[in-house]
């Protein structure tokens, strides 16, 4: 009997600490890319923050970025393009930059202030980075201050799409699964201690 009570407290423990709905969530997010969205407005951005604040150590940064790195690679396969440019490991360090504003910012905070003030700090940084690497290394302006300035407005109408991803995703990922995880959680433990309860009797 001691040693059944052991494995279920082990087990409720498990559930407790490794952030499972929160995981499924990021998993979630990395297919979603395979539906269909208009240009820059999907979970990615929001996944990265969310990963960041919510799944412990350093698999908050492993798992958000393999899912990126799986999708990246066969959706270059199903539309024919380059799945690695010289200017991807901007775009990766981006995303891992997020994890940190998920970590650093909204670790135990989930204020839908804090959220919309991180997802715009998120959508900045990525446009910044990214854009930057497309003036670097693509042939596609010249390699002056006035090239950079020109990157950068071109890539303004695309910036809507990011902003209102971030914003909308960050704000379901943390309203909704928070909210799921909680009842989760809360639901196992009290399955759990009426069997406890129904093995003592």
């Amino acid at each position: 009997m001691r040693q059944l009570d052991q494995i279920l407290k082990r087990i409720k423990s498990e559930l407790v600490t490794k952030n499972t709905v929160s995981i499924l969530g990021v998993i979630l997010s990395g297919i979603s890319r395979f539906l269909p969205h208009p240009p820059n407005f999907t979970l990615v951005g929001a996944m990265t923050v969310y990963s960041g604040a919510r799944i412990q150590g350093w698999k908050s940064f492993v798992y958000p970025m393999f899912m990126i790195l799986v999708t990246d690679f066969i959706l270059s396969k199903i539309h024919g393009f380059d799945w690695f440019y010289e200017g991807l490991p901007f775009v990766y360090c981006s995303l891992l930059i997020n994890v940190l504003l998920g970590r650093i910012f909204l670790k135990n905070n989930n204020k839908l202030v804090s959220v919309f003030g991180v997802s715009l700090l998120a959508s900045a940084q990525f446009f910044v980075l990214s854009n930057f690497s497309v003036w670097a290394f693509s042939s596609l302006y010249p390699k002056t201050p006035e090239g950079l300035l020109t990157c950068y407005i071109a890539a303004i109408p695309y910036f809507g799409g990011t902003l209102l991803g971030d914003l909308i995703y960050t704000s379901i990922l943390f309203g909704i699964l928070d909210r799921v995880e909680l009842k989760v959680k809360a639901n196992f433990t009290n399955s759990i201690d009426g069997t406890k309860e129904g093995l003592s009797v």
